[in-house]
């Protein structure tokens, strides 16, 4: 940070000295310190570490207004990390002693469990020694030098100097290994820069009580007193002790927002904008403007959910743009691209190509996009990030939230909408319902007009008030919410902050444990969204989490992020994990000081020597230059390579040699880096290492020096795509408790693994070469969760049940020759909540079963193979009808020749979705109309169903009145002989919005028995059925009816036989071989999109196909066409009021009938791909209105007509790609109103068109945006 900390030495001081309490009652340096004769001094030590932690909390409470008790903080803090790592380096030393000891077995780190073998520690003790002694040099000589304004009073404290000795080893009697062995040590003692004399410790510990005994002295005049201390507010994990984040986010309601989502909503909603049009954009952009802390994020995503539900948009994606990327074009476009394609590792490293690739994928579709929290985006990273977007369909949006009043008018494209304070009625309903936990006010009278007092100093911001209302939630003190009301951090100076004073005083009354995490969270830069989980270990590695009895680390860890996401320090973000709002990450800069540096915030102001918690963004390449001055870091806990984007090479981050230095390292991110194996020699010296994430690199293997690191706690390695072996030396890491191997090659888990008795959690997902897990599964035995979904496991052994508090993510594989059943996992007693059951057909004892899994709401069950047991099928599908909280089930390749009747009860009233699949011997269906909460029902592969009646819809004891009464989705697919499908009378189905009837080819549909409405059907697809279904189907009510699909059906010869229903606004032809002819009546008065594909007789001359009577017709798409076309279109058979035509893979395609397309004078968007047999374009032949034209993968187009260019003065996107044949631009150039061209991948035309030196590129100088690629 480029301003002196406020509150910084705070972040760690209470809690440092409450570690070094524990230091001095460890029994090994209770023991050192008797035997080298320094009781006194370490005596005085702690009575002085005790009147100093008295006066913290005084002088944390005056130093916002008081520059030397400020300083006064953080020489206190310096010297206090001093103190800690000399208490550490003794317990270090007391370890190396224990190797010669007779008595050692390996059992030395018993009593701090996170330290590594003493002999292995040799070097990082002696060097830890001297990197001491020159941080007291330099802290002293460095105080003195920063002290312009002559208030420091420590600077009389002289350097200490700490003479280079080791204490010599006891000599005490053994055989002649241990004679060796001590040889061993001291010839490595020797080697070190000629270390012979022993260590002065006593003159370090007295250096050490003279700054602190001087800095006691200065509390008369700095006027601190001891014993006065911040009461803290009870922790969420006291009162509450479990807690959903999900449900804690949704339980709230957000209020005065009612007219703002009202018009942001319409806005969305509205395919035409007056404004829009005006000015000429392509797509409307809505900014949301606003102070921080108004609300503008909860808005967006308040809209974002109500317009989800909606499905109004074909594309919707929601980026957080933090500072660091907002004005990085390359990485922004990159984010967004691999948001709306799905895409997880996108290679592409060039901002044209990544410009490009997004507007292709996003051609013709309608998108949102959320752009949250911009800040600096200029002028021309918006230009082209928009150029983007510009290919979408129209009625496309984009919404921006920021608090910068020029962003928001440079990027809108309608009037910004600014969001107002909260009413005082408002802020009350919000903060009542947050500090009262939804309980009625009134129940606490005594506490609400303290409460509304508190409110109005909020000033009508929804942050503040959340924060303070999660500060107050657990306190029911009257005297707490007091002094919360009259506590003099309502008055925080903003000249050196922008951090509100609630939020302070939500910090200020947080436990000092809670403190420590949330100011460790400083490293990551704003905006970054987080994961719980990885957080969690982050703070387990940095010593952050304090332990429970009966409660393991990862527990206590969870109890912290749910206290401090209920007082609004995290939030929930809208796809990934969590994030923090920017005020409150400012704050967590403001309370971390000096001691986290996010590498993109360094100057030469900065004091490296004090940092001990470092992060830097991959994307910034600046920031990665200067990384090699990280090596004056010498006691750096933390090294963090946040998100951005890979392709860095290792030259630029930092060299092995300097990675060396870092010999206080716990936690080490090389996330994304390339070239990482360069360093995995350094990283295997690193013996103080309990964080090592490699993931997402080339490693190929672990090296026996990685695996030699003792103290390892976390170990990802996932995405690692070369990664195929695990060596034996993995069973060194004894203290190891989480192993990601996910997406990785590995084939085998060697038996060694099985030795890390400390494993709590093992991720295996996606590790498709994986078949066998080892037989030694049951000595891990604190593994907790174990994840093997979607890898190629053959059986799971069974004394994996012997690993008694496991969780199996997803699938268990049932073995054929160690025990033949699951009754491992009967014996399981902790289960996720969902659960995947392979190869169910080797199971024998049928006892085995699932009855007490209460947890499990999502099952899959599969048999397989041709040769399975119906009655043992039936007998294990029997045992499962206790799990009545199933939300989800798969049966897939059931054997059984029916279901017995618990399938289908009522008593499963949470189920929501049930696929049953392959079940071919089975001859009717269960009652599943009997589900009360069934959304979404798929049945395929029945080959022995022949009719579907009154047993589909209720049992006969069933007292349901009204089957089915919440299906939405319904599907009957490969069903060979389903001849008929009763409908029960009444409003059966009359949720249902899709309906798919695929490959039923005997099934006859009776117009007389279906319902007369199916009031909620808004997407109809049927194929490879009889044409009589879809005429049946079609002959009901269907008001909402938008979609149709109809595929495969060779008695179509005419389209559409019978009037179709009038809201039907996309239809969907494929593979009706037999389709000749389009009618001029029937078609819906609302068709917009129409497409046709694999119809090759329809393209047979003469074209009989009388569209342009359909003159809502707006879209018109034709693919897969092998039949000879010789012109197209034939004369007028397309609608004028086209808007877009696309041509694909019409292979026999000869030329293109210039005069009818120049009659379609409302087309804008053309794309013709896929054509091999067309040569040349015709001289005229484009139309006047034609903004758009794509042409790809033409494998014979050679030329392009100039004089068809010349008459187009509306075209501004032109794309050229795969055109091998294609020699140049036309000699008359290309359109002056182009503002983007596209040429890629065309052998002769690329050369041609490159920038300054290509022979056309003077036709195309004139073009704005400009994308020549190359692969």
């Amino acid at each position: 940070m480029a301003t002196e900390p406020l509150v910084g030495p705070f972040l760690s001081l209470l809690s440092s000295i409450e570690k070094l309490f524990d230091w001095l009652s460890c029994r090994e340096v209770v023991e050192f310190v008797r035997e080298m004769k320094l009781e006194n001094e370490f005596n005085k030590l702690e009575m002085i570490l005790s009147s100093v932690h008295g006066l913290v909390y005084d002088a944390e409470t005056k130093q916002m207004g008081d520059e030397v008790v400020k300083q006064w903080l953080q020489d206190v803090n310096n010297t206090v990390n001093t103190a800690e790592d000399l208490l550490f380096q003794i317990y270090l030393e007391c370890q190396f002693e224990a190797a010669a000891a007779p008595e050692f077995a390996g059992s030395i780190t018993s009593s701090v469990p996170f330290l590594r073998s003493p002999h292995q520690i040799l070097l990082t003790n002696l060097r830890g020694l001297q990197i001491l002694q020159t941080n007291l040099r330099t802290s002293d000589s460095e105080e003195r030098q920063e002290d312009p304004l002559g208030k420091r009073k420590l600077n009389e404290i002289q350097g200490i100097h700490v003479n280079r000795r080791v204490r010599p080893l006891k000599q005490t009697s053994g055989g002649p290994i241990r004679k060796r062995k001590l040889q061993e040590i001291q010839d490595d003692k020797q080697k070190i820069h000629g270390i012979k004399q022993p260590i002065h410790y006593d003159l370090v510990i007295q250096q050490i009580l003279k700054r602190l005994e001087f800095s006691v002295t200065q509390k008369d005049a700095l006027g601190l007193r001891e014993g006065v201390e911040v009461k803290t507010t009870t922790t969420l994990s006291e009162t509450t002790k479990t807690m959903e984040l999900e449900e804690e986010e949704e339980s709230y309601n957000i209020y005065g927002r009612d007219a703002d989502r009202e018009v942001i909503i319409k806005s969305l909603l509205s395919d035409e904008d007056e404004e829009e049009e005006e000015g000429g954009n392509k797509i409307c952009v809505i900014p949301i403007a606003g102070i921080s802390g108004i609300g503008k994020t909860t808005l967006a995503q308040l809209v974002y959910t109500d317009i989800d539900n909606k499905k109004r948009f074909d594309v919707k994606t929601w980026i957080t743009v933090s500072n660091e990327y907002d004005d990085d074009v390359f990485t922004l476009s990159k984010i967004i691209y691999e948001r709306v394609t799905g895409s997880k590792n996108c290679c592409i490293r060039d901002t044209d190509q990544i410009l490009l690739e997004l507007k292709e994928f996003l051609q013709g579709k309608k998108i949102l996009v959320v752009l949250d929290s911009v800040g600096n985006l200029n002028s021309q990273s918006w230009y082209d990030l928009k150029s983007s977007f510009e290919s979408a369909a129209s009625g496309s949006k984009i919404v921006v939230t920021t608090n910068n009043e020029h962003i928001a008018s440079m990027l809108g494209t309608v009037t910004t909408h600014w969001l107002q304070l909260l009413s005082e009625k408002d802020c009350w309903q919000l903060f009542s319902n947050h500090a009262f936990n939804n309980v009625e006010a009134s129940a606490y009278l005594n506490l609400e007009g303290i409460g509304r007092q508190i409110v109005k100093k909020c000033e009508g911001l929804p942050l503040a008030i959340k924060s303070l209302a999660g500060l107050l939630r657990t306190e029911s003190n009257t005297t707490t919410w007091i002094n919360v009301l009259k506590s003099k951090r309502w008055n925080l100076p903003r000249k050196n902050c922008n951090v509100l004073g609630a939020l302070w005083l939500s910090y200020y009354y947080l436990p000092p444990h809670l403190k420590r995490c949330f100011a460790y969270c400083s490293i990551f830069p704003k905006g970054y969204q987080f994961r719980k989980e990885k957080l969690i270990l982050l703070w387990m590695a940095e010593d952050l989490l304090l332990p429970q009895n009966g409660k393991t680390l990862e527990e206590v860890g969870e109890e912290y992020f749910v206290d401090l996401t209920s007082r609004s320090f995290f939030c929930k973000s809208k796809f990934y994990g969590f994030t923090m709002h920017d005020l409150v990450h400012d704050l967590a800069q403001l309370v971390s000081g000096e001691y986290c540096l996010r590498f993109e915030d360094y100057n030469s102001k900065i004091r490296l020597w004090k940092v001990r918690h470092l992060s830097w963004i991959g994307n910034k390449r600046h920031s990665i230059q200067r990384l090699v001055d990280v090596s004056k870091t010498k006691v750096l806990c933390t090294l963090v390579r946040v998100d951005g984007w890979s392709g860095l090479n290792n030259e630029f981050l930092i060299h092995p040699e300097g990675l060396q230095n870092f010999r206080y390292l716990r936690v080490l991110s090389l996330y994304r880096v390339d070239a990482v194996t360069e360093l995995l020699d350094s990283i295997g010296k690193l013996n103080l290492l309990r964080y090592l994430d490699l993931s997402w690199t080339e490693i190929n293997e672990i090296p026996n020096t990685i695996c030699g690191l003792y103290n390892l706690q976390t170990l990802l390695l996932q995405h690692c795509c070369n990664l195929s072996h695990l060596p034996d030396s993995i069973g060194n890491m004894k203290h190891l408790r989480h192993l990601d191997l996910s997406n990785t090659q590995v084939e085998e888990i060697p038996d060694a693994l099985c030795n890390l008795h400390n494993l709590h959690t093992l991720l295996l997902g996606s590790c498709k070469k994986l078949t066998y897990l080892p037989t030694g599964v049951e000595r891990l035995i604190n593994l907790q969760r174990l994840d093997i979904s979607d890898t190629s496991l053959r059986e799971v052994p069974p004394q994996i049940s012997n690993v008694r508090f496991l969780e199996i993510t997803s699938d268990f594989v049932v073995g054929t020759n160690s025990g033949s059943s699951i009754e491992a996992l009967g014996e399981l007693q902790d289960m996720c909540d969902n659960l995947s059951i392979r190869s169910l057909q080797k199971v024998r004892n049928v006892e085995d079963d699932l009855e007490d899994k209460k947890c499990i709401t999502d099952l899959y069950l599969e048999w397989e193979g041709d040769t399975i047991d119906s009655q043992k099928a039936l007998e294990v599908l029997n045992r499962l009808q206790t799990l009545m909280d199933l939300e989800q089930l798969s049966i897939i390749n059931y054997g059984g020749i029916s279901f017995l009747g618990w399938v289908g009860e009522h008593s499963f009233s949470h189920l929501v979705y049930m696929w049953l699949s392959k079940c071919r011997n089975c001859c009717n269906l269960p009652p599943l109309g009997q589900l009360p909460s069934l959304k979404s029902l798929s049945i395929d592969g029945f080959d022995m169903v022949e009719s579907i009646g009154n047993e589909f819809y209720i049992s006969g004891s069933s007292t349901v009145s009204k089957p089915f009464k919440s299906l939405e989705k319904l599907s009957f697919k490969f069903m060979p002989r389903l001849k008929e499908w009763s409908f029960l009378e009444g409003e059966v189905f009359s949720p249902l919005k899709q309906l798919d009837l695929v490959d039923c080819p005997s099934l006859t549909l009776d117009a007389a028995c279906l319902p007369d409405s199916l009031p909620s059907l808004k997407y109809l697809c049927i194929s490879k059925c009889q044409l009589q279904v879809m005429a049946s189907l079609l002959s009901c009510q269907l008001p909402l009816l938008g979609s149709l699909y109809t595929g495969y059906c060779p008695e179509l010869e005419s389209f559409p036989e019978r009037r179709l229903p009038t809201n039907i606004h996309t239809i969907e032809i494929c593979g009706c071989e037999n389709l000749k002819s389009f009618l001029e009546e029937g078609w819906p008065s609302n068709l917009k999109s129409l497409s046709i594909g694999s119809c090759g007789k329809l393209f047979a001359s003469p074209m009989q196909w009388n569209l342009q009577t359909v003159t809502s017709l707006t879209s018109l798409d034709f693919s897969c066409i092998d039949e000879v076309v010789d012109s197209f279109p034939e004369g007028a058979q397309l609608p004028t009021s086209l808007t877009s035509l696309t041509l694909c893979r019409l292979h026999n395609l000869k030329s293109l009938n210039g005069k009818a397309f120049q009659q379609l004078t409302s087309l804008e968007e053309l794309s013709i791909s896929y054509c091999p047999q067309l040569r040349c374009m015709p001289e005229e032949w484009l139309p006047a209105t034609l903004s758009s034209l794509h042409l790809s993968c033409l494998d014979n187009l050679q030329t392009l007509s100039g004089m068809a260019f010349g008459q187009v003065a509306s075209l501004e996107n032109l794309s050229i790609s795969y055109c091998p044949q294609l020699l140049c631009i036309p000699e008359e150039g290309l359109p002056a109103s182009l503002s983007q061209l596209t040429i890629e991948c065309c052998r002769f035309l690329n050369p041609r068109c490159q920038r300054e030196i290509g022979e056309d590129w003077p036709m195309i100088a004139h073009i704005p945006s400009i994308y020549i690629i190359q692969y």
